[in-house]
């Protein structure tokens, strides 16, 4: 019988260790750490989600030896794609660099998770997306079907998800880069972290726009007071929505983390989806060419 939690603790900790338990995945490499110190990690997200960050700066923390070979650098840049090892587990690691997703950054992640599926690497999604680009230029240049052929690969993907919301998460890009409707493995946010189907201001403009051609249709005058109330209003309410602690009480993350503690975390999810065997899809369905 345990005399309090802590010694509950202590007794189930050493029963487990005589189960003789047998990992079916591969085993770690060496550790090493990182050249950075993980601390700066609470100051790189900066306090307004639209101003850019870059998320080397953050590989380079949580990476051992602050080592990370970037798959094309050089094309899709909004998004940073790469491999590197965490607690000498190996893992390719998808990060936005510029919020918004365009044509080039959704082929590269599908290339890019096609390739980790085929090595039987585990991937990590670090979000900080407002979503695809919109408009018609970018629709003529087919971001829909590019936005498909990474939804399609992140779907069909077999390799265990594990993500991490560091700023903003809006939209399809929330979906694009593995949010809680795609299964990951593991979620967490940072306190930095805010996530909803779209941004306040955008909501509230679009339901403005709808109520103005309602009022046109039946010829009536708009209220722009009451416009401006129910702005307010809406906005209001979504930007306390898309706060982490309103959204991880709600199940949608598995926790809000200290940023410096995420090294520390994602060795644990990788120690754990490592008891079973790493295997990659062997296939995707038809992609839209």
């Amino acid at each position: 019988m345990a005399a309090d939690e802590a010694d509950a603790l202590r007794l189930g900790r050493q029963i487990v260790a005589n189960l003789n338990h047998r990992r079916l995945g591969p085993a770690p490499g060496p550790v090493e750490e990182p050249l950075y110190d993980a601390e700066e990690l609470a100051g790189i997200v900066p306090e307004d989600l639209k101003v850019p960050f870059d998320p080397r700066e953050v590989i380079a923390r949580i990476a051992d030896g602050s080592r990370f070979d970037e798959f094309k650098p050089l094309y899709g840049t909004s998004l940073v794609t790469g491999w590197t090892r965490v607690h000498g587990y190996p893992i390719g690691i998808l990060a936005n660099a510029q919020g918004v997703l365009f044509g080039d950054e959704a082929q590269k992640a599908a290339q890019f998770i096609q390739l980790a599926n085929q090595s039987d690497t585990p991937l990590l999604f670090l979000h900080n997306t407002t979503g695809y680009m919109v408009g018609r230029e970018y629709e003529q240049a087919g971001i829909i079907k590019h936005g498909a052929l990474m939804i399609n690969a992140v779907a069909n993907s077999r390799v265990p998800h594990i993500s991490i919301v560091m700023g903003a998460s809006y939209g399809a890009g929330n979906y694009g880069m593995c949010g809680r409707a795609y299964d990951p493995r593991f979620l967490f946010a940072w306190p930095s972290a805010k996530s909803a189907v779209m941004g306040p201001q955008q909501l509230a403009g679009v339901l403005s726009i709808v109520a103005r051609q309602a009022a046109q249709a039946r010829g009536q005058a708009y209220d722009e007071d009451q416009d401006r109330a129910m702005r307010e209003m809406v906005e209001a309410q979504i930007e306390a929505e898309s706060l982490p602690f309103f959204l991880s009480g709600r199940l949608y993350d598995d926790g809000v983390i200290d940023p410096r503690d995420t090294r520390t975390v994602l060795g644990l999810c990788l120690s754990a989806v490592h008891n079973a065997p790493v295997r990659g899809a062997e296939g995707f369905g038809v992609f839209r060419m």
